[in-house]
């Protein structure tokens, strides 16, 4: 990776990537466990 040419562009990606961690480990009301990240990902995108 050759690193970011902002603060903004890092602080984005990094928000982006908790997220996901969170959908991960199911800290989100209305993400299941037995559903995959993308499908919670997807089901909570489309709310």
């Amino acid at each position: 990776m050759l690193g970011f040419k902002n603060f903004h562009a890092a602080a984005i990606t990094i928000k982006g990537i908790e997220n996901i961690r969170i959908i991960q480990k199911g800290q989100l009301i209305g993400t299941k466990k037995q559903n995959s990240t993308f499908e919670n990902f997807a089901k909570i995108m489309a709310a």
